[in-house]
C-alpha cells in the first residue's frame, strides 16, 4: 500500500484567538489568499510526495517500527521507502527524559546494542522506597516481585535513545524530517487514509508572510 506524505509550505496555519468569545482565524481556508494584498506575487504552490509507508511521529514506537520496516525489506531483498515526520525540531526533542526500561524490545530489534554504542549503561541494582516527610524520610520494606521492581532494568535519558534509534533509522535508509507535525490527515474519495497534510510554515502570527 502506498501512502501520499503532503508536504505544504508557506500557507497560513490555523491561528485561532478568543476575540469577544469568537474564535478567529486567518486559515486559508477561511481567508483566502487571493484575497489578501500581502500575499500578491506570492508562491503558495504545495509540494506532494508519495513512499511506501509513513510514519508519523519520531518516539521509541515511531522509530522502532521504522527500523523493524527496513530491516524485514532487507532480509526479503525488497526496495521500500519509509518516511517519518517529527514536529520536534530534531529526534529526542520532545521526548520525556528519565526513565526505567527494560531491553527486551532493544534485544530483538539490534541484538547487539551494547556493540553499536546505545546510549544505555547504568543498570538498576537496588530498590527502595520510603515516603519523604518535611524533616526526613520513613522507609517502607521493599518487596521483591512487586511492580515497582525494576532490578536489571536500565536508568537512560530516553532522548538519548531516540536520537540514536534515528541514527541508526538513517543508515538503514529511512527518510527522516524533523520540524514538520502532521496536521491534518487525508482520505480517498472511499473514506480509506490516503495520507497526511503537514505543518504549513512561513506564516507570521497575524497571517501575513514572513519575509
Amino acid at each position: 500500500m502506498r501512502i501520499a506524505a503532503v508536504l505544504r509550505f508557506r500557507v497560513t496555519p490555523s491561528i485561532r484567538n478568543v476575540v469577544n468569545n469568537k474564535w478567529k482565524t486567518t486559515h486559508y481556508t477561511v481567508k483566502p489568499r487571493d484575497k489578501d494584498p500581502r500575499w500578491k506575487d506570492v508562491n503558495m504552490e504545495r509540494t506532494a510526495d508519495e513512499c511506501d509507508v509513513l510514519i508519523v511521529g519520531g518516539g521509541p514506537s515511531g522509530m522502532s517500527a521504522a527500523i523493524r520496516l527496513k530491516q524485514l525489506a532487507a532480509e526479503k531483498g525488497q526496495e521500500l521507502r519509509v518516511c517519518l515526520v517529527e514536529k520536534a525540531a530534531e529526534i529526542g526533542a520532545h521526548t520525556l527524559s528519565g526513565a526505567v526500561i527494560e531491553t527486551r524490545a532493544m534485544d530483538e530489534l539490534f541484538p547487539n546494542w551494547k556493540e553499536l554504542g546505545a546510549p544505555i549503561h547504568q543498570q538498576v541494582t537496588k530498590e527502595s522506597i520510603a515516603i519523604l516527610t518535611e524533616n526526613g524520610r520513613i522507609p517502607i520494606p521493599y518487596i521483591p516481585g512487586v511492580p515497582l521492581n525494576n532490578h536489571g532494568n536500565y536508568v537512560v535519558r530516553l532522548g538519548h535513545v531516540v536520537r540514536w534509534l534515528g541514527e541508526k533509522a538513517e543508515e538503514l535508509g529511512v527518510e527522516i524530517y524533523p520540524g514538520y507535525a502532521a496536521q491534518e490527515i487525508l482520505y480517498h474519495e472511499d473514506g480509506s487514509v490516503k495520507g497526511i497534510a503537514t505543518n504549513d510554515v512561513g506564516i507570521a502570527k497575524d497571517g501575513s508572510p514572513k519575509v
